[in-house]
């Protein structure tokens, strides 16, 4: 527990509803000891049995008697670290949106102050704590909170933290009954200190903690190891209790021990609404009738019970056998016995008693068709509890042959019975986050600048509380400052009315799905309207993807230089002078095939022509033409791509060269069908 040093004392002479007894808060604490002390032991237990301590001391010892194996198959802690991985996978990040247009701006400045503040406290690893907390004992907590600190100029200033709160130093109102413990008159949080430490932080508490050395303790909310007092005279620890007390919607906080309060006053947090705050944050998985809170492993415990110990049973039922005998059948019963349960064992009978049937050896095989038929059932039901093999991947579990999309639909739909529990998680992100945007309005009141971690290529900055007239000033005086900040704004306390907070979950499809999707999608785009650098920019595993993005740009920014425009203009020039002498050739080619065959018709010179000799040069000139129509559309085309790459987008010269082309080919078959006129028929 950190030192509050933005807090201010209150005087207790003036407290008059009993609010700062040392008293009444001390039958708080024991009045939530006492109400949660069986709940508290089977989330220990639960705890236990995660870590692969499922069997007592008493069973152990009866297991061993009988030299019956201790069996251990912990399906708890496989389904516990499954739902702990898939919560890593989903990690969500904090977003701001504005309630108007005109607040996108410093929506998007707040959205990066709520990441940078989780990115520097390491939220996500402690969410992580608080949901496996969740999962085994049944509840955690967060405490968001205000330490002195320094700005990015050295400058004293004061610092958002963020703290996980374990579920064995949470205390709490017994009779709330909502699962993030919005109906608790007063939440608190226990630890354990050096006596030194504890004195150099409440310098005036030195009697009270004297006084604490003599005090018990309880069973879960003790220094480990375990001690019945609030104090160790020997290590000199002391116990200390934090409490927030709600009252007439305002909260009031003190830390106290057994024997005094230390520091107390009305809470020095609002909301984002200004109401009074208060810094804790619960959060349960499930809560009973009783109130008591519990995690998803309560209900595997029985089952897994079962488990264990039908296991257990049916090994030892295949490892021995039972001897059924008459007096006399065997020459020595404990030599027989041993050898019974030995693999190599060698038994000797008395004569004729195995002939007589004085002499019968059962063995367990029978008795363990049973126990195995059992042990499936619990295995099978247990199995329906939270993910099970489907969810998880196992392909056993269904066709052998199941692609990865199906396995992966498999899991999402089999998640869907765990959504009460992730949506209860969620819940517990969104109120942090508002926490967070909270302390933030209330304590940044100094200049702030914030690095925008989302660009790949350039760094830029943000700015929080930052005169946005003075900037621009700065901009025009340097005008190179525009590429490296990317907003301000003005009074971070003024976007209390405009900005809500919410969560922006991590999206279910992968990177390399997304590529994969966008890939394919490329294939079906006749007209180019997706470009080639947005494919390369979704590319998640190329290491060389900046550098060909920064070879295009530099390709391209030398392409519209004034430099590169010039010998564009000459090769274009170049390209429609060697169209137009093409295209001379080709007229004066035409006009040849003409006279010759105005001379084929004429009657007194059939001889000179051979059978078919018109029909030919007509095709030979129509293969001439087609092929100089083709490399006059292709040189055409080259030339005014070059021209015009710069100035239109990719997609728009594609779509206008598809219609140029179109035009071009209409064009000359409209004069090819002039220039041949009636011969062509």
């Amino acid at each position: 527990m950190k030192p509050y040093l933005v807090m201010e004392e209150t005087d207790k002479d003036d407290d008059d509803d009993g609010l700062l007894d040392v008293g009444a808060l001390v039958k708080m604490f024991e009045e939530s000891e006492d109400a949660t002390s069986e709940a508290r032991q089977l989330s220990e237990r639960d705890r236990k049995y995660y870590d692969n301590q499922q069997w007592t001391s008493a069973e152990i010892a009866t297991l061993k008697k009988r030299n019956q194996p201790v069996i251990t198959d912990n399906i708890i802690k496989t389904k516990v670290d499954y739902l702990d991985g898939v919560e890593k996978k989903q990690r969500i990040d904090p977003k701001a949106y504005p309630r108007t247009p005109k607040h996108e701006a410093e929506a998007a400045a707040a959205t990066e102050a709520l990441r940078y503040v989780t990115d520097t406290e390491s939220y996500d690893k402690k969410r992580s704590a608080v949901w496996r907390d969740m999962l085994v004992e049944g509840a955690g907590g967060i405490r968001v909170t205000v330490e002195p600190g320094k700005d990015y100029n050295g400058q004293p200033a004061l610092d958002v933290k963020i703290h996980r709160v374990a579920w064995d130093r949470m205390f709490f109102d017994p009779h709330a009954s909502e699962p993030d413990f919005s109906d608790a008159g007063y939440l608190g949080v226990v630890i354990w200190m050096n006596y030194d430490d504890a004195l150099a932080m409440y310098p005036d508490g030195k009697d009270a903690l004297d006084t604490t050395l003599s005090s018990a303790p309880s069973d879960t909310y003790d220094d480990k190891p375990k001690f019945n007092h609030w104090g160790d005279r020997r290590r000199k620890r002391v116990r200390i209790c934090q409490i927030w007390i709600k009252r007439d919607d305002a909260w009031h906080f003190a830390e106290f021990t057994k024997g005094g309060i230390l520091k107390s006053g009305p809470s020095p947090y609002v909301n984002d609404k200004g109401e009074s705050d208060c810094e804790l944050f619960f959060q349960s998985a499930y809560v009973d009738g009783d109130n008591n809170r519990y995690g998803f492993v309560r209900e595997l415990i029985s089952l897994q019970d079962e488990i264990n110990k039908r296991r257990s049973k049916l090994l030892h039922q295949l490892s021995v056998s039972q001897l059924h005998y008459e007096d006399g059948a065997v020459q020595d019963i404990e030599k027989t016995r041993r050898e019974l349960v030995r693999p190599d064992g060698t038994i000797r009978y008395n004569h004729n008693a195995l002939a007589e049937k004085r002499a019968i050896v059962v063995h367990g095989e029978d008795r363990a068709a049973g126990q195995a038929q059992l042990l499936q059932e619990a295995k099978n039901a247990i199995n329906l509890k939270g993910p099970n093999g489907t969810e998880m991947g196992d392909q056993a579990m269904g066709s052998n042959a199941a692609s990865g999309r199906a396995i992966i639909a498999s899991q999402q739909g089999g998640m869907t019975q765990l959504a009460h529990l992730t949506d209860r998680l969620r819940n517990l992100d969104v109120r942090v986050f508002r926490a967070i945007w909270a302390r933030i309005r209330q304590f940044w009141t100094a200049e702030k600048w914030i690095r925008v971690t989302d660009d790949e290529q350039n760094v830029k900055w943000v700015g929080i509380n930052v005169d946005p007239a003075q900037m621009q000033m700065a901009i025009q005086q340097n005008p190179a400052l525009a590429q490296r900040v990317a907003g301000v704004v003005g009074n971070v306390a003024e976007l209390d009315c405009d900005i809500i907070i919410d969560e922006a979950p991590d999206s279910l499809t992968s990177p390399l799905e997304q590529f994969e999707a966008l890939v394919e999608l490329k294939k079906y785009d006749v007209n180019g309207e997706i470009p080639f650098k947005s494919i390369l920019r979704a590319s998640p595993n190329l290491k060389v993807k900046q550098q060909l993005l920064k070879d295009m740009e530099e390709r391209e920014a030398a392409q519209s230089s004034p430099q590169a425009q010039a010998e564009q203009q000459i090769k274009l020039r170049g390209a429609m002078a060697e169209i137009e002498n093409r295209e001379a050739d080709t007229q004066k080619k035409l006009a040849d095939a003409r006279a010759t065959i105005q001379e084929a018709a004429l009657p007194q010179r059939p001889q000179q022509l051979e059978p078919f000799a018109a029909e030919r040069a007509i095709a030979e000139i129509e293969e001439t033409l087609a092929s100089a129509k083709y490399k006059q559309a292709q040189a055409l085309k080259a030339a005014v791509d070059a021209r015009l790459a710069p100035v239109y987008a990719e997609h728009e010269a594609q779509h206008d060269w598809a219609n140029f082309d179109k035009s071009l080919m209409d064009g000359q078959h409209s004069r090819e069908a002039a220039a041949l006129g009636p011969q062509a028929a």
